[in-house]
């Protein structure tokens, strides 16, 4: 009967954590979206530089005041449907667990805790594993892991809790002796502690991971500018550029050919970049022999090539003496490497800009170039990570709240003959309930950003950075609790 009763005693208690963490969620990923929207109105001058044609994805972020306050409506209805949530799970345990008045007695039943240990670890790893299977819908795969996830932490928590000696918990007055009504609730409260500890810490790790992005663009493109226009205006921007290295090619285009000198391209190959998979990069010449194929190589060479005719066509190598045969003025095509992409990739950009409003047969050359997609990503990431800031922010601060809503409930006058023997217990509680879901949620990061490397370069770039920067943050807001609440007890 006792057994029966844990049992619908610790059901109750999940489904309950598993609904008021789903709410969560919800709210936080809607308030984030909504303060990252009100951020980026009130200071959009500091994400959009005085550029040409600054084009950033600004349609889901530039949401109207409407919309706004619909979200926020709909925040604070989740906030009552978990507070209802609350309400009911404490109605529905006060009626399973009225008669549990004494504490519980576990060590004749440490074998089944272990069991629970390594059930708790098996659905954890399982919800990582179900996470990052390929699918095509992130339901069929976000939704099991979550469930899977929460139940396996609940699980972890509840049974370490209970392999906790019964004098230890007394000691420290974490509950009324042992019960399981009291274990059941601090699993809870730990479960949605260390998600919370996660979603945090995890949307700060993405925020950080955006900056990858433009570090692609500037691998994954190897040269900096295509120079094709010699008018006065563009050659004198040019000599103010500090450029690294150029290779000039003379060429010129017919109907249906362009004409190149075949020892310029045999002597100086040009050099595309291949992405072989998770950020990696490698340099490779483009041979003679693909220039016409359907092939990275043969794309790369005709994107930096301007087609006035916008149609494809035959590259066709010829020596110089036969170049000159051709009827048509000779062009040249100059690939330079700048000094410094990152300090001179803004001027080089207004050249390029500038040379397509002159001749739109160079319009794909600025469209296309490193500078213009660098400054499009270099926007897309800053907008990105001011999102992954906010959601971080909504869920830090939710953190905070819930540690500190459960410090006063938990709170209770008592006075202790020993002043330092009070302050001992006071940070062993709060110990425990900072740092045992910190360890959680520590993992949890760990392994779900693996999720992420489908649309990321690389979801663990400078990783460390934020978890250090959290566990920082966090053992300060412990040290401030210890110091406000040194005299309270539990």
């Amino acid at each position: 009967m006792e057994r029966l009763k844990n049992m619908r005693i610790g059901l109750v208690e999940l489904c309950a954590t598993l609904i008021i963490s789903s709410l969560m969620i919800i709210a936080g990923i809607i308030l984030g979206l909504d303060l990252a929207s009100l951020i980026i109105k009130l200071f959009s001058g500091l994400i959009k530089p005085d550029m040409p044609n600054f084009n950033v994805i600004i349609s889901f972020l530039r949401i109207n005041s409407g919309i706004q306050v619909v979200m926020l409506l709909a925040v604070l209805i989740i906030v009552g449907g978990i507070v209802v949530t609350l309400r009911i799970t404490r109605s529905t345990l006060s009626s399973l667990a009225e008669k549990e008045d004494t504490p519980a007695i576990f060590q004749k039943h440490s074998g089944l805790k272990i069991i629970e240990v390594v059930l708790g670890l098996t659905a954890v790893v399982a919800g990582y594993f179900i996470l990052n299977l390929p699918s095509q819908s992130l339901v069929n795969t976000v939704l099991p892991a979550f469930i899977t996830i929460v139940s396996g932490t609940y699980l972890l928590c509840h049974s370490l809790l209970s392999l906790v000696p019964a004098n230890w918990f007394a000691k420290i007055n974490l509950t009324k002796g042992k019960t399981q009504l009291e274990l059941h609730h601090y699993a809870s409260v730990f479960t949605i502690i260390s998600l919370l500890f996660a979603l945090t810490m995890g949307a700060l790790a993405l925020s950080h991971d955006f900056n990858a992005f433009p570090q692609v663009i500037k691998r994954g493109i190897y040269y900096d500018g295509v120079i094709v226009s010699n008018t006065a205006n563009i050659k004198n921007d040019v000599a103010q550029l500090k450029i690294k290295k150029q290779q000039t090619y003379h060429y010129k285009e017919a109907k249906g050919h362009f004409y190149f000198v075949r020892n310029e391209l045999a002597d100086n190959p040009i050099k595309y970049v291949k992405n072989t998979g998770r950020s990696n990069f490698q340099v490779k010449a483009i041979k003679l022999d693909q220039l016409n194929k359907n092939s990275l190589a043969g794309e790369s060479f005709r994107e930096l090539v301007p087609n006035s005719s916008q149609k494809d066509k035959t590259i066709a190598l010829c020596s110089t003496a036969e170049l000159n045969k051709v009827k048509g003025k000779t062009k040249y095509l100059t690939l330079v490497q700048l000094n410094s992409f990152d300090r001179d990739w803004p001027f080089l950009l207004k050249i390029e800009h500038k040379r397509a409003q002159s001749n739109l047969a160079y319009s794909h050359l600025y469209s296309n170039s490193k500078a213009a997609t660098y400054q499009l990503i270099l926007g897309m990431s800053k907008e990105m990570k001011i999102l992954g800031y906010s959601v971080a922010f909504v869920f830090g601060v939710s953190l905070i709240i819930v540690l500190m809503i459960v410090v006063k409930a938990t709170k209770r006058e008592q006075k202790l003959a020993n002043e330092r023997l009070a302050q001992s217990a006071w940070q062993s509680k709060t110990g425990l309930l900072f740092f045992i879901p910190a360890t959680f949620g520590v993992l949890d990061v760990l392994f779900g950003l693996k999720f992420f490397d489908q649309v990321l370069p690389t979801a663990y770039y400078k990783v460390w950075l934020p978890i250090v920067l959290m566990l920082l943050v966090y053992f300060v807001i412990y040290l401030l609790t210890v110091r406000r609440y040194h005299k309270a007890e539990f």
